[in-house]
């Protein structure tokens, strides 16, 4: 290793404030937007870069978090406090700082269960401890963490958040060596969601399912998911996920015997790795670096870079990978032929499990023998306390606590009764009130339909008589023997009308030749009338429908009302009417007079009105067309029919 290149390593993970090196477009422009925010803007523009986290260098994501932190105390919001707070628990994180990532999760978490209610942020705190106990090998706990985050998603309908708890305990499985069951909960969180693009951007979850179909000898599918992982990671810029895809598709290479295309991958989760700054995983990667290269005749190489990684390690005081760096050396100095140094190495390695059994058995016995000596002191002051109530407060308690019991139940059965005296009052007045406005409504109706078929009835034989009065009054009696006889029969077809009305709604149905035979007879009486018109009606019917008696009555109104409105205001020398029963029924009355102009604009009296009644009533939709000196149609579907 070259003094320059280790020199560079050094700076890039010491000195976090000359990391000016762009990552990716999304974070170039992102620390662009920030510099350019205005004050009010600038903490949650700072959030959107740190949301991009795993891919920030962890230095840099603690410098922009800190700065979120001073804004939002300077502003007073607590909220924005924590927030940021969260981001610089997962910098601590990727630092390999875990202890002090989880104390900084747990005050967050502290102050949302008090001051802060923010079920989300709660969630993604939890995955963050999740997260640090997946490091510590606490896989218990974090499958605990990984139930909390889905119970918060599913309540507040937060997908991906879901999909983040069920890879979580899925990763947790796969670390315990439980692969079906890890393939059973990463393939859960697939199907969580059909939002493609939402899953694309936690391509993580694809480089799991890779390991889950590796792990039990699923070759084809493990390279399918991985190349999805792979994809999905350079698309949208993840260079956490690219480089865990990376080192995993380089090991389906080497176990499915195609070692000699694993080098390149190797070599970028390498450089990735350098470039977010997770030691953790950098340190890791070099390891299976040098060992590729001593299981493919390149020691040189292998000896290299298992000791820029020991360097690495030592630095961070990462132990648990020291193992793994210096048993991947000796297997190079093995393949090299280089004895003493292979020898030299071993010594290291077992000076190094010595090392670590005295720390981790001495640090077992502290945690045991803490834990046991606090559980022992508070079992002790809580049996003194438990024996100086029993002493001194035991008679005297139970007496008070029974009377203050028995005051309680008697206080909450008198509530009981006044509650439930007013609650069936109110029912009672909500019944009367709902009978009574149900009657009244009922009179309404019935009283609009009945002025609705005056109206619409009388009202026709009311204007011929008045036009036979004109009549008689103009020539005078003796020239108006047929007038006064139309007279006498309009006379009595209003109370004809007045019968047919009762006689309809005595009927439980009608058919569609039942109101064309009413028409006609109605046609009939009205054709003396009117010498100058004439009035033609074709009936297409197929299917004779039967409908309700009241649905008659309208349909058979509205033609009424059409036909009067055309004799009375038309002009016209012919009106038609179609009735056509086939697969719907269908009502057309049209003339061939003066229009009524603009159908948008027109309103129309009371018969217009009730028309439009009447249909709604009937299920039926009413429709008028009509244009100048060219006639107006008036045509009748159910409302169903486009």
């Amino acid at each position: 290793m070259t003094v320059r290149k280790f020199i560079l390593i050094v700076c890039m993970l010491q000195m976090p404030v000359l990391f000016i090196m762009g990552q990716t477009r999304t974070i170039d422009a992102l620390k662009k937007n920030i510099r350019l925010a205005p004050d009010e803007y600038k903490i949650k523009t700072i959030f959107l870069l740190c949301e991009q986290g795993y891919t920030v260098h962890p230095d840099t994501l603690m410098l922009y978090a800190e700065n979120a932190r001073r804004i939002a105390i300077a502003q007073n919001n607590l909220h924005d406090e924590v927030q940021a707070m969260y981001y610089q628990s997962g910098a601590l994180t990727t630092k390999g700082l875990i202890d002090s990532s989880l104390e900084v999760a747990s005050r967050c978490l502290a102050i949302l269960s008090g001051k802060v209610n923010d079920p989300l942020l709660q969630a993604n705190l939890f995955n963050q401890k999740g997260r640090c106990f997946m490091r510590k090998s606490k896989y218990k706990e974090a499958i605990d963490m990984g139930y909390r985050i889905i119970n918060s998603a599913e309540k507040n309908n937060d997908v991906l958040l879901q999909v983040k708890g069920k890879t979580l305990i899925g990763w947790a499985y796969l670390e315990m060596g439980q692969t079906k069951e890890s393939l059973s909960w990463h393939l859960k969180a697939l199907q969580t969601t059909s939002d493609t693009l939402l899953l694309e951007k936690y391509g993580i979850l694809f480089a799991n399912l890779a390991l889950n179909y590796n792990g039990l000898g699923k070759t084809d599918s493990a390279f399918y998911f991985i190349n999805k992982a792979i994809n999905y990671s350079r698309k949208h810029e993840n260079l956490f996920a690219l480089s865990n895809s990376l080192a995993i598709r380089a090991q389906l290479l080497v176990r499915s015997g195609q070692a000699k295309f694993a080098e390149a991958p190797l070599k970028e989760v390498v450089e990735i790795r350098k470039l977010i700054g997770d030691p953790f995983y950098i340190v890791s990667d070099m390891a299976q670096l040098g060992l590729y290269y001593a299981n493919n005749g390149q020691p040189e190489k292998g000896i290299a870079i298992c000791n820029e990684g020991i360097a690495i390690a030592m630095q961070y005081k990462i132990d648990t990978k020291l193992l793994f760096l210096y048993s991947s050396l000796a297997e190079n100095y093995k393949v090299m032929g280089n004895t003493a140094r292979y020898a030299e190495v071993l010594e290291n390695i077992i000076k190094l499990k010595d090392s670590v059994y005295l720390k981790n058995s001495a640090q077992s016995v502290a945690e045991m023998q803490t834990k046991y000596e606090t559980e022992k002191n508070a079992n002790i002051i809580v049996q003194q306390k438990l024996a100086l109530v029993k002493k001194n407060y035991l008679l005297f308690g139970s007496m008070g606590l029974l009377v203050l019991v028995l005051l309680i139940a008697r206080l909450l059965f008198n509530a009981y009764r006044r509650k439930q005296k007013l609650k069936n009052k109110l029912l009672l007045e909500e019944e009367k009130y709902l009978g009574a406005r149900a009657v009244t409504k009922a009179e309404e109706h019935e009283r609009k339909r009945i002025a609705a078929d005056l109206h619409d009835n009388i009202g026709a034989y009311a204007s011929a008589i008045r036009a036979d009065v004109e009549k008689i009054t103009d020539n005078g009696l003796e020239k108006n023997t047929a007038s006064l006889q139309n007279l006498q029969q309009h006379s009595l077809e209003i109370i004809n009308s007045l019968r047919d009305t009762i006689w309809v709604l005595n009927k439980e149905t009608i058919t569609i030749t039942g109101i064309s035979d009413r028409i006609k007879n109605y046609l009939n009486k009205l054709q003396p009338s009117y010498h100058h018109i004439q009035f033609h009606i074709t009936e297409e019917i197929e299917n004779d429908v039967r409908i309700s008696s009241q649905n008659a009555l309208n349909l058979f109104r509205i033609m009424q009302e059409a036909i009067h409105n055309a004799l009375k205001h038309s002009n016209a020398a012919n009106i038609i009417i179609n009735l056509s029963s086939k697969e719907n029924i269908l009502i057309k009355i049209e003339d061939d007079g003066k229009g009524i102009g603009d159908t948008q604009n027109f309103t129309g009296g009371n018969g217009l009105l009730n028309m439009k009644e009447r249909a709604a009533e009937a299920g039926f939709q009413l429709n008028i067309f009509s244009e100048p000196d060219k006639g107006t149609t008036v045509f009748l579907q159910p409302a169903t029919t486009n």
